[in-house]
């Protein structure tokens, strides 16, 4: 049965990294469109759909555990205005590299916030796929120290919301976690959205959308995958955002492979593989 959720778990993470790639290559696209307006409309479409699943299994929104909902909610905000923020004013790949320290952060704090400790002998191969995350991508020295140090609280605060989803298992459903995340985003949004809104047009409208569809896939299994497993087993595997990262560049993007990405790409595997090895056998 743990082998099952184990796998499960795995699973989860991989595909809310393949929604997460998808969302990145959208907000690239709609570049004339402030961050702050995509992450308004991309909460607008998750709130209506994760309204939906709440009123389903009929949870009650307003319960003991509201505080760490809350918490949740507001740290993965600040982390995804923050990330948008980076890739509106700074190349994508730079910005999806300073996120990768997510992880790192993810399980830094899990030993304070949900005492998880992670085996010492992941701590090489979590290190290895974050060398290898930044060769594939050539970290831009240009950017600005405003810019750097706005995509490592995204980080940090991806890490922090992570957390208290591990925290709030067995608590709170997970189409109730879900749900606080664009109900506290929406207001929060709002003193930035009214000075700077730009109206869509047709195209960028229907890319709002898609990005908000995305965007609910992803939270969907990032939630499951946290709920599932701990954090020093599945956070690292974020870091195969690269490989997604890569071909949507290649395909899209007119982004070539150069050797400093392929080796990257290898340390990344190396890392993810290993670092799952010696991960913890209880959670």
């Amino acid at each position: 049965m743990f082998c099952m959720q184990k796998s499960q778990g795995i699973k989860y993470i991989l595909i809310a990294s393949l929604f997460f790639s998808i969302i990145n290559a959208l907000v690239k696209y709609l570049s004339t469109i402030p961050a702050i307006e995509i992450v308004f409309f991309r909460s607008l479409v998750t709130l209506i759909i994760s309204y939906v699943g709440v009123r389903k299994t009929k949870v009650k929104i307003i319960n003991e555990h509201t505080p760490l909902l809350l918490a949740r909610g507001i740290s993965g905000a600040i982390a995804l205005s923050l990330y948008f923020y980076t890739i509106q004013n700074i190349p994508l790949a730079t910005a999806v590299t300073i996120l990768y320290l997510a992880p790192i952060f993810t399980v830094l704090l899990a030993i304070v916030m949900v005492k998880e400790k992670p085996n010492p002998k992941q701590w090489p191969f979590f290190i290895l796929s974050f060398v290898g995350a930044a060769l594939m991508k050539n970290i831009d020295t240009r950017v600005s120290y405003e810019h750097f140090v706005m995509g490592i609280l995204a980080a940090f605060f991806a890490g922090l919301a992570y957390n208290f989803i591990r925290m709030l298992r067995g608590k709170a459903h997970h189409s109730l976690i879900i749900f606080y995340f664009p109900l506290v985003t929406l207001p929060l949004c709002l003193p930035w959205l009214i000075p700077l809104w730009k109206t869509p047009n047709l195209e960028e409208l229907i890319i709002l959308i898609l990005i908000g569809l995305s965007t609910q896939f992803a939270q969907v299994y990032m939630t499951q995958a946290y709920l599932t497993e701990s954090a020093s087993k599945i956070s690292h595997f974020n870091y195969l955002t690269c490989f997604y990262a890569l071909i949507t560049g290649v395909i899209f993007f007119n982004e070539h492979l150069n050797y400093f990405s392929l080796i990257g790409l290898g340390l990344v595997f190396i890392g993810v593989i290993f670092s799952t090895k010696f991960a913890p056998k209880s959670i």
